[in-house]
């Protein structure tokens, strides 16, 4: 009997290199969110040092999410392609290094072009990520370890505030930008650690006629049309609302409640620190907690209670009045309302065959993110008509419609992705 070939070995025992993948993932995620947390912390600093307005400064976090939202249409076809794994790798090294160029720049134009170029990389560390997670683990795993590649994000917020903490004071705010190029490490350790997902492999060789080899790369790339052939409609389009839901309602609640909070609850500048650690503990565990669920009661029985219930915690939220409550209250808003959709990798890419799973993901979380870019902008022409209180009550609203879109997507808990 001839002996397996590399490939053949991954495909054979899918689930070997499973946390390996997990780590790696982990690690990409931790630094996607940092150099998120990072532009947050230098535009303070660049309004001061620059002396630019803060709607010029806003236009800054404009160009990254806009860069990002854009490139999730172009990482799709070329996860299919070219696979999960060198897609993954060029995306964290794109962001790292054009994150450490943005350090250079000298004036506000600089900047803008560069974050615009830094966030196509950013928006395909998520879509590729959940793609290749979603096929190394078994389906009575999978929510469990796409909710632990999301509780990266408040580590990837720790730290970027630990760089703003203690070498901020010292080398100025470059050293934020320059920190990006900490990126290279998840790189490396996927480029060295992680094997190519075996789906995709199994996939790639079915393609390739009965060749022995799949080292070349022939694999057809599907294309956007796909998404909207026979089956493919009703998925692609459920797909697109969760994300969409679960997107708008996380950007617009987080754009906006802290203001809420200092405008209209009167929390000062050190409760508002308390409160911000307190909702990313909360998220944190969150995390944990539905992926679990997920795993063992079903991926729409998550999301329906998921969606409910943070409706029912936002509007419980935003009418107390007491600084203490509302501060314990944030854990509570974190673990539910983060939480929730810490399997929505897993979810999502079930959905989709793998010939279309990388294209389907990124086609959904991206549009679901273009919407997003819009909620801080609506909610802010509600609140200035009317109240912060009325717009952020309209998220909860947000948040309820995903358990229509959560009712009506086909359960995945028990899915096969590599036979």
């Amino acid at each position: 009997m001839a002996e397996l070939s590399y490939n053949q070995k991954i495909i054979a025992d899918p689930h070997k290199n499973k946390y390996k993948a997990l780590i790696g993932a982990v690690l990409g995620y931790i630094f996607d969110a940092q150099d998120f947390m990072v532009l947050a912390l230098v535009i303070p600093l660049l309004v001061k040092t620059w002396g630019i307005s803060l709607a010029s400064a806003g236009l800054i976090s404009t160009a990254t999410i806009f860069g990002a939202a854009l490139s999730g249409y172009l990482w799709g076809p070329m996860i299919d392609k070219f696979g999960r794994k060198r897609m993954l790798i060029l995306c964290l090294v794109w962001f790292g290094v054009f994150t450490f160029f943005c350090g250079f720049a000298t004036d506000y134009m600089q900047l803008i072009i560069l974050r615009f170029i830094a966030g196509i990389g950013l928006g395909g560390e998520w879509v590729i990520g959940a793609a290749l997670i979603s096929e190394f683990f078994p389906p009575e795993q999978r929510a469990r370890a796409t909710s632990a590649v999301q509780s990266g994000w408040p580590l990837g917020y720790a730290l970027a505030l630990g760089v703003n903490a203690y070498l901020v004071p010292t080398y100025g705010w470059q050293v934020l930008f320059f920190s990006g190029i900490l990126s290279l490490i998840a790189a490396v350790y996927i480029a060295v650690l992680v094997p190519e997902s075996p789906a995709w492999l199994k996939a790639k060789i079915n393609k390739t006629e009965g060749k022995e080899s799949v080292s070349k790369t022939d694999v057809k790339a599907a294309t956007w049309t796909d998404l909207f052939k026979g089956a493919n409609l009703k998925t692609t389009l459920l797909a697109f609302g969760l994300c969409a839901s679960c997107l708008v309602s996380y950007w617009g609640a987080g754009s906006w409640i802290p203001a809420y909070l200092s405008a209209e609850r009167g929390l000062n500048v050190k409760n508002m620190s308390g409160y911000l650690m307190i909702l990313n503990v909360g998220g944190f565990i969150g995390y944990y907690f539905y992926g679990f669920l997920a795993d063992k009661l079903g991926r729409r029985a998550n999301f329906i209670f998921g969606s409910l219930a943070s409706a029912a915690v936002m509007l419980i939220w935003i009418n107390l009045s007491s600084p203490t409550a509302i501060l314990w209250m944030a854990g509570v808003f974190g673990f539910i309302t983060y939480g929730y959709w810490g399997p929505l990798a897993a979810f999502v890419s079930e959905q989709f065959p793998t010939g279309v799973r990388g294209i389907g993901t990124a086609f959904a979380y991206a549009s679901g993110r273009m919407m997003s870019a819009l909620a801080p902008f609506l909610m802010g022409g509600i609140a200035s008509k009317y109240s912060l209180g009325l717009a952020l009550g309209l998220v909860s609203v947000i948040y309820a419609v995903g358990a229509i879109f959560g009712y009506f997507m086909k359960e995945t808990r028990d899915t096969i992705i590599v036979d």
